[in-house]
Order: C-alpha cells, then structure tokens, then sequence
C-alpha cells in the first residue's frame, strides 16, 4: 500500500484529556505553554484579573484593528477558559485555593516576593497538594526577584551582540524568543513531572528562568567561546563555520533564494546547477575551510550564475540534486504554504473568530500507526 503523503492533522490527538491546568502566568512563555497542553486535550483555566485580564490585550500594532482580541495576545491563548479573578483579595484566593483542589498542573510567573500573599509558596502548596505539578518561570537565575524582559534577556545572553551585521547596530530578534525558548523548557518540565507523577503518584514543583533557556540556545555560539577562545561576532544571516550558508542571491526572475551548503559534495553539486565550471576545484573554494575564508570571493563568484536563472529552475534542480536552497518569503508567504496551513488554528476568542500558529507541531505514530 502507498504511504500516505497528506499533510497531517494536528487536532485530534488529544492525549492530555482529563488533566486540569491553572495558567496564572501572562504575557508569552507560560501562555504559550497553556496553549500547547490545551492542544492535547487538557482543560486549562486561564486567570487574569478582573480590570484589565492579560497586559497583552493591550499590545496592538500601529493600525491593528481596535476590536476583538489584539493579535499578540491571541498568539499565545488559544482553546483556554478565561476567568477572570482578582488573587490578592481573599474572594479571589478563596477561589483559587478551591480550584487547587483538583488541579493537576499550575503555571505561573510571579515574582518570588509575591508567592507568599499569593498563597503560592511552594512548599505549601506541596504540602497540600502533594499531585500537584507547579511550574515557576522567572526571570534570572542569579536575581529571584528581577523581573525578566525578553529584550533584556537578548542583551544579557549574548543574542543582541551576535544579531546584526559589522556595520550595524545590535538587532533584536523580531520574535519573544526568550519567552519562546522558556516556553519550551516549561513544556519539559511539565510532561517530565506528568511522567514521574505515574510512577510514585507524587507532583513536583520545576522552575524555570528566561535567562537560562536563552544561554542553553546559544550551542555552537557558546563554544566559539568555550571551546574556540573565540568572541562570536554579528554576521547577518551567515554561518560562521559554513560556506556558502546565509548567503542570499537575487535570481533573474527577482526572487531571492538562501543557500545552506554544509559540505564540499553539496558545493560541487550547487556548481553544477549554476554551470560553473571547475569552480568547487579552485584553490580558494575547494573545501569548506577555504570558502569560509574566502567568502566574499565566492559571493562574487556564484552571484551572477544565480542572476541567470529563474529562482523556480533551480529550486528545481537543487531538490533533484540534493542541494540544500530556500526560497526568501515573508510571513504572509509562509503561512500560505501546506505546512504554514496546516499549522495554523482556527478558533473562536472572546467571541470572535481569530487564528494563531499551532504549538503542537509533532505527531505521534503509536505502534506505527497514525492516531489523526
């Protein structure tokens, strides 16, 4: 029988049904976990206070339309139920202390100094909750009580430095990637905790900090440091160690296509489709070592091969070859794509229809056979 091919649905799979979540975290790292265990099933109470509810509401683009959820907050919650609580008044905490009872899992990401009057010290809360899963984001590692800004954490990481070019200015990543990285350390720690929890019955309670997810991303930059004595340096989009990868190139037709060729066969193959000649054997570029020396010559050399073609032609050629090339697109681009369609959700926010990117994006195959 033929494989099947489709792109998988990512809905249906709900393995996480009958587990209880209470999200008191807001902005993006602890809702985006939220939003993940509510796409597998679980039922996930988000509270937020009564005045103004998540600070993302307000967080709208210049000419963002006024009504219905702001983008940003719809980004990060998706099939949650709201309640909108006030925890420092003893109506709120009477609340939340009931809804405790039956809570498998509690997020949040409050200061420290506030767990106390909050009733959410974490030894009393094991005490009496001992199922319990608490999940705790802060900000800092080495400051308990500093609160954590994506961009700080960006600056304070070493992503800043690194992003940008020579001759401009430090670049912020154009997504929370903090939040995103912290996002995912959360993730593990819940489903780790989930685990240990069917084995001896007992909660856990796992911190988390947005300064340390950004430090466990740095890989390879980090060992230029460690490893090579090296200060890494902003380069754009190109690859420190690899050549030609990052390097961008205007087709003749106007589109623009990124190179990620990691070895000396995939660059030999990628001097084929361009017919250029005995180019992979010139001393200069004939291995990976010499054209990242020599980069600047070997974006002048490739760069009017390129500008012959059409960026259609060789995309096509390189899948045939296995030449490893991307098509520049823009978010817009992207999401129209399969993969961008069938990772984006459809649903229903404060009464009206909005759509966010999906944060399950894996799909299990148990005992070989699909489950959607």
């Amino acid at each position: 029988m033929a494989p099947d091919l489709s792109l998988p649905s990512l809905e249906n799979d709900q393995p996480l049904r009958g587990i209880k979540v209470l999200e008191l975290a807001s902005v993006l790292a602890g809702p985006l976990v939220g939003t993940f265990l509510a796409e597998l099933g679980a039922e996930v109470i988000k509270v937020e206070h009564p005045s103004n509810g998540d600070v993302t509401r307000a967080w709208r683009s210049q000419g963002e339309d006024q009504n219905g959820p702001s983008a940003y907050y719809a980004a990060a919650n998706g099939p949650k139920r709201v309640i909108r609580q006030d925890l420092t008044l003893p109506e709120g905490q009477q609340w939340l202390q009931s809804e405790l009872e039956n809570t498998d899992i509690l997020l949040q990401n409050f200061k420290t100094s506030s767990l106390g009057r909050l009733r959410l010290d974490p030894d009393k809360l094991a005490k009496q909750h001992p199922r319990l899963i608490h999940i705790h984001l802060k900000g800092f590692m080495d400051d308990v009580n500093r609160g954590g800004y994506d961009i700080v954490v960006q600056a304070e990481t070493g992503f800043l430095a690194m992003n940008g070019t020579a001759e401009s200015a430090p670049f912020r990543m154009p997504v929370a990637l903090m939040d995103v990285l912290a996002a995912h350390q959360m993730r593990s720690a819940v489903l780790l905790a989930l685990y240990q929890r069917e084995k001896d019955g007992l909660g856990a309670y796992a911190e988390a900090w947005l300064d340390a997810s950004g430090f466990s991303a740095l890989a390879n930059r980090a060992t230029e440091h460690l490893v090579a004595g090296q200060s890494p340096a902003p380069l754009g989009p190109l690859h420190p160690q690899i050549a030609p990868y990052g390097e961008a190139f205007a087709c003749g037709c106007g589109e623009t296509l990124v190179t990620a060729v990691g070895n000396d066969a995939q660059f030999a193959r990628l001097c084929q489709l361009l017919e250029l000649t005995g180019v992979h054997q010139d001393p200069q570029f004939a291995s990976n070592p010499q054209r990242v020396k020599n980069r600047v010559a070997l974006f002048a050399a490739l760069e009017p091969a390129f500008a012959k073609k059409s960026a259609a032609d060789i995309m096509e050629q390189a899948l045939l070859l296995g030449v490893p090339l991307g098509q520049l697109k823009s978010v817009e681009e992207a999401l129209t794509s399969p993969t961008g369609r069938a990772m984006t959700s459809h649903f229903q926010l404060d009464g009206h229809p909005v759509k966010h990117v999906r944060q399950v994006a894996f799909q299990v195959h148990r005992t070989g056979s699909r489950t959607t």
